[in-house]
Order: structure tokens, then C-alpha cells, then sequence
């Protein structure tokens, strides 16, 4: 009985309570990774707005703290971190030129490029990572010549690829309420996601200018992700955000997941139905500050 509650009591997690994953939560590039170590162990944590969240150290893929984590929800624009993995896979012409049109239009989106106008397809990729543009995400799927059945397809089959077990996707926006995802999941697709040069550069991209070649006009777009302008982004505080993506529906919630590093730590945190705009930033940052502050790597 007390071998029993000793074993249950090392495998809670140090802020929920909530069992921890014992394998590594994705695939590490070094095998014998050591994973970060459990200091001040009487401060038993923090507060924050999110349902559900994650942190995970990216060395060791080791669970540092959780809450709800393999609980599914809409992960809203999150989505489009799977949308560009697969768009990468079909191999875009990068400078191809396409002209938005009616059929790209969303229900509740809010457009940068409008009918009409003309832009590359690179426009399109950074109007929809940086400033998370739903309508150029479908732009691009119709450029591409796949329908959108055959893309969520794929980005299904990307899913079990990637080990998100309690993922489906319903369709390539993140509009779709049945975008349905954990916060374990979540860090799964964004680890991969950060792997790929197109994807890393474009969402720590504070601004994007571009050209309307139907206008010759110049367009500015800003990123949706405020981190990149914080105290986590400033290599003077030991911290640089690697890249991260935001989220909201009614359905969802606040919505972002990040990777952040400290002293060459880099770690994942995933926060998902935060209360506010402002609180799932402030989640992320202090989550940041608690694991820098109680772990030693």
C-alpha cells in the first residue's frame, strides 16, 4: 500500500495533480535526453485562465505540467499549423501568381487580399501565418488544384503521421468548429511544425509587406501573436520565442501555442480556452516564468 501511494505520488504532475506521461510526448533528436528536474518543491504552482494546457521540455519530450491534456476541444486557427504542413508536402510554386477570388471568400473571416486582387502565392502563405487570413488559406488549396475534401483528407492522414490520436480536423481554416484537438495533440503538431524552415520564419514574422501586382500597391500585415513584441522575445531577459500560433472561436476559446527558449531550454507550452485575449498571453508568460523559475535542466 504505501510502495503504491509513493509511485502514485511521483507520477503527479507538480501543478494539476494530473498523472505524467512517462514516454517522451514526441520524437527527440537525442535518445538519452535528460529531462529538466523538479525544483522548490514547495511551490506547488500557479493559477492560470486556460481549461487545458501543456508544458513539455523539447529535449527530452519529458510532460513538465498539464491540466486536461488529452481532452478534446476546437483548436480554431491552431489548425493552420497542419494546414501549412501539408501544403508544404504538395510542393507550392512559390511564386505562382493567383487572384483572389469570391469562392475564397469565409464566413467571419477578416481578409488582408481581397477579390480581385492579385498576389503570389508566398503572399498568400505569410497573409495566412502571420495574420492568420482564413481566405488565403483557401486561396492557396485552390491554387493547388486539390479540393478541400482531398485536403482535409490529407490532413487527417498528417494527424496519425504525427501521433495526434485525438485529432480531426473538419476543415483547413480553423473555422470549423469541429477542428478538434488536445493540448498534448497541439504540441505534437507544433514541434513538427517548427521543423520546417517556411513554417518557423513566417510566424515569428512581426510584419509582412508585399506587393499587390493587380494594383502595384505595397500591403502591411501584422502578426497576431503579440509574444513576439514581449519580455519572452527579448534575448536581453535570457528568453526567445522559436515560434507559435493563435486561435479563437466562441467554441475554443483563447487559444495559443508557443515553443520558448531560456538559456538554450526550449520548452512547449499549449494553452487552450483561456478567458480573454490578454489572459492566454498572460497564461503562456506565466507558465514561462513558473517552469524556468522551479525546474533545472
Amino acid at each position: 500500500m504505501l510502495i503504491n501511494l509513493i509511485l502514485t505520488m511521483l507520477l503527479l504532475n507538480p501543478l494539476t495533480g494530473s498523472v505524467v506521461q512517462t514516454a517522451p510526448v514526441f520524437d527527440i533528436a537525442e535518445v538519452d535526453a535528460k529531462a529538466p528536474s523538479r525544483i522548490n518543491l514547495e511551490n506547488i504552482g500557479v493559477k492560470v485562465t486556460a481549461e487545458r494546457y501543456v508544458v513539455i521540455d523539447v529535449a527530452s519530450g519529458e510532460l513538465l505540467a498539464s491540466q486536461k491534456a488529452t481532452s478534446p476541444q476546437a483548436i480554431a486557427s491552431i489548425t493552420k499549423l497542419m494546414t501549412a504542413l501539408v501544403i508544404l508536402d504538395l510542393e507550392p510554386d512559390w511564386q505562382m501568381e493567383v487572384e483572389m477570388s469570391k469562392v475564397d471568400e469565409t464566413v467571419g473571416a477578416f481578409p488582408h487580399i481581397y477579390r480581385g486582387e492579385k498576389v503570389k502565392f508566398i503572399d498568400l502563405w505569410k497573409s495566412a501565418l502571420v495574420s492568420s487570413d482564413n481566405n488565403s488559406i483557401v486561396a492557396m488549396i485552390r491554387a493547388l488544384g486539390i479540393s478541400k475534401n482531398d485536403f482535409v483528407e490529407l490532413m487527417n492522414d498528417k494527424a496519425v503521421e504525427l501521433k495526434m490520436h485525438n485529432t480531426r480536423f473538419a476543415d483547413p481554416t480553423g473555422l470549423d468548429e469541429n477542428n478538434l484537438s488536445t493540448a498534448l495533440d497541439v504540441a505534437r503538431l507544433l514541434h513538427s511544425a517548427l521543423d520546417k524552415n517556411e513554417i518557423r520564419e513566417s510566424v515569428l514574422q512581426g510584419k509582412y509587406q508585399f506587393k499587390i501586382l493587380s494594383s502595384g500597391k505595397n500591403r502591411v500585415i501584422y502578426n497576431t501573436d503579440i509574444l513576439i513584441d514581449s519580455f519572452l522575445n527579448r534575448k536581453s531577459y535570457g528568453y526567445e520565442l522559436m515560434g507559435g500560433k493563435t486561435g479563437f472561436l466562441y467554441e475554443s476559446g483563447y487559444c495559443l501555442t508557443t515553443q520558448i527558449k531560456k538559456d538554450n531550454h526550449e520548452i512547449i507550452i499549449v494553452v487552450l480556452n483561456s478567458d480573454t485575449i490578454e489572459n492566454r498571453f498572460q497564461d503562456v508568460k506565466v507558465l514561462a516564468d513558473w517552469i524556468f523559475s522551479n525546474y533545472e535542466w
